[in-house]
């Protein structure tokens, strides 16, 4: 029987929620009065009448160099067992791309249960959704004071400031409504997790929030934050402050915040530690338009010859200029592809990860010193990622 890859069938949406269960070990019933995706961000793979295998995407705009890439995000990859084999994970993926690029979106980011299968298709690893054991003991609570109120899960004073933060943090992006609106109903449909939300304001204006549940930890509870956002330096230190309130109940605090964040109000960030670490994934849908939509080091001129090798996305393969010129960059077709890079090169370049580390590990041999020395000034970043999805 012909495998088929197409958008989600009508009344399909409980066979997906069945698959999902059978992948990830979910236990929750199937909810018909949540929130319904756009079929087409479903790319599904059919053998005949059954759905055998799906791909979920979003729409995100993650923050690269000060400014709002477009984004799609993966998610939800299954493939049931009777029809593995068949290359229909790849050939699903093959389709989202293909749906990204021409949706507009120009990276693409997951997280992988096997990074070589996304590798196949053109991603890599650039960082890691790292969660961070915080004492609560060890954080410094003399800051500022605001006026708190609890508010609904579901506030859009919540998703306003995430938004806000997220603009400033590379790695960061902002998440379309529909997935806001289909993670508070899940929230919200969950009575077994004691959940709470807070609103923190300055002189009247809204400036902080954070979202945390408790989580049982031997004796105590440790406070496991969704959500934590600020305007500013302050507003993050009062919502973190908030935590530390909780000393008679909590431990500790644990949260996906970077050390940027974390820094100004723990003291001594020898006293936390890592409570979990997957790695997220990165791959340029359309190379030229992402090159474009972020920003660059002011600090940066010149130009690199590279010779794209990118089997997935044909459309960024072939002989390229990256021409560099402080904020703004452009990749140009033409020149001499002295330098031959694949997808994940060009992802991990595009992250910020380490030119020199890169060149250790037999890539980006025909650079020279003048290419290494202008790659590794344009290509700084460290990049997190707040949000699992």
């Amino acid at each position: 029987m012909e495998l088929t890859i197409e958008s989600i069938r009508s009344g399909d949406r409980e066979r997906h929620h069945a698959l999902m269960r059978q992948a990830f070990g979910g236990t929750d019933a199937f909810d018909p009065a949540a929130p319904e995706t756009d079929p087409d961000k479903f790319v599904c793979a059919y053998l005949g009448d059954q759905m055998v295998g799906a791909v979920l995407t979003f729409d995100f705009a993650m923050t690269w160099g000060g400014r709002r890439v477009p984004c799609g995000g993966v998610s939800g990859v299954v493939v049931s067992p009777q029809a593995r084999g068949r290359g229909a994970a790849q050939r699903m993926l093959a389709e989202a791309l293909r749906r990204m690029h021409e949706q507009g979106h120009v990276v693409s980011a997951l997280y992988p249960t096997t990074a070589s299968l996304y590798r196949r298709a053109g991603y890599e690893v650039v960082a890691q959704y790292r969660r961070t054991q915080i004492p609560v003991t060890a954080i410094d609570a003399t800051g500022d004071a605001l006026d708190w109120r609890e508010v609904a899960g579901s506030s859009d004073v919540l998703s306003s400031l995430y938004d806000d933060l997220a603009g400033r943090l590379d790695g960061w992006f902002r998440v379309d409504p529909q997935w806001w609106a289909f993670r508070s109903h899940r929230q919200a449909a969950d009575a077994s997790v004691n959940r709470y939300t807070y609103v923190g304001s300055r002189a009247g204006a809204d400036v902080a929030a954070v979202q945390y549940r408790y989580a049982k930890a031997d004796d105590f509870y440790d406070l496991e934050v969704e959500v934590l956002a600020g305007l500013d330096v302050e507003a993050v230190g009062a919502a973190l402050g908030l935590l530390a309130g909780h000393g008679t109940t909590a431990r500790n605090v644990v949260a996906a915040l970077p050390l940027s964040l974390l820094g100004p109000h723990v003291p001594q960030l020898q006293l936390t530690s890592t409570a979990s670490d997957w790695p997220w994934m990165l791959r340029l849908v359309d190379a030229a338009g992402a090159v474009a939509a972020r920003g660059w080091p002011t600090s940066v001129a010149g130009s690199v010859e590279l010779d794209i090798d990118d089997e997935g996305c044909p459309g960024n393969a072939g002989k390229h200029v990256l021409e560099l010129d402080g904020r703004e960059a452009a990749l140009l077709r033409g020149g001499s592809g002295r330098i031959r890079v694949t997808a994940q090169d060009l992802a991990m370049l595009y992250a910020g990860c380490d030119v020199a580390g890169l060149r250790a590990a037999g890539r980006l041999v025909e650079a020279s010193a003048t290419d290494l020395d202008l790659l590794a000034t344009a290509c700084v970043s460290n990049p997190s990622i707040p949000l699992f999805f």
